[in-house]
C-alpha cells in the first residue's frame, strides 16, 4: 500500500486537526514498530488510517455499517466515540484491500480486544501518545511503550478506566477482558 495515496485520501477525509493527529500516530507507530522489529511501513499505514472513519456523516456511517454487515448497535448514542474503529476497519478492507492484521489494529484501537496482536497494541498506544500535547496521565506511556508493550497497554487501560469511572461509566466488556489478560501477563513476569 502506497502511503502517499493514503495520506492524500485522509487529508481529504479528515479535518486539519484529525489529519495532523493521524500523521503523528503513524510516525509514533513506526518508531514503536522499529523497536519491536515489526514491519514499520505496515505500522505507519495503520496509524494513518486508524481514524479514517472518525469524521464521517451519519449517512456515511450507515452505509459502511450496512456494507460491512456490522451491528446496528454501533449507531446508538453510547457508541458514538467507538464506532469509527469498526467502520474504519471495514474501509481499510474494502477500499484499500489491507490484511486482517491492519484491519484488526484499526478495529481494536479504541476499546482493545484480548486477541490483539503486536500491531494492534502498537496502534492503541500510538493513538494515546501520538499527540502534540500528551495528557499528563499518559506521559509515562511514552517510556513504557519501549520497555514492555503489555505494561504500556495495561497502563493506558487503567487510565481510561479512571476517567470513565469519574463519569460513572464502566469499561466496555472487551476492554475488561483485555485488562484481565494483561494483568495476568504482566503479573507473571
Amino acid at each position: 500500500m502506497e502511503s502517499k495515496k493514503v495520506k492524500k485520501d485522509i487529508k481529504k477525509a479528515l479535518s486539519t486537526y484529525r489529519y495532523k493527529h493521524s500523521i503523528k500516530v503513524a510516525k509514533t507507530a513506526k518508531k514503536i514498530a522499529k523497536h519491536y522489529r515489526i514491519n514499520q511501513q505496515k505500522a505507519y499505514i495503520t496509524g494513518l488510517l486508524h481514524d479514517i472513519a472518525k469524521e464521517l456523516s451519519e449517512k456515511e456511517n450507515e452505509y459502511w455499517i450496512e456494507k460491512g454487515n456490522l451491528s446496528k448497535k454501533l449507531q446508538k448514542e453510547e457508541n458514538k466515540n467507538i464506532k469509527h474503529a469498526d467502520i474504519g476497519a471495514i474501509i481499510a478492507k474494502e477500499k484499500y484491500h489491507l490484511d486482517n492484521d491492519i484491519c484488526n489494529a484499526i478495529k481494536y484501537h479504541t476499546i482493545g480486544n484480548k486477541n490483539m496482536g503486536i500491531l494492534a497494541k502498537i496502534i492503541f498506544i500510538a493513538d494515546k501518545i501520538g499527540r502534540k500535547k500528551i495528557p499528563k496521565d499518559l506521559k509515562p506511556v511514552k517510556k513504557l511503550a519501549y520497555e514492555n508493550i503489555n505494561k504500556a497497554l495495561l497502563y493506558c487501560i487503567e487510565q481510561q478506566e479512571l476517567k470513565l469511572q469519574q463519569k460513572e461509566i464502566s469499561l466496555h466488556k472487551d476492554t475488561k477482558e483485555l485488562k484481565k489478560e494483561l494483568e495476568n501477563l504482566c503479573n507473571n513476569k
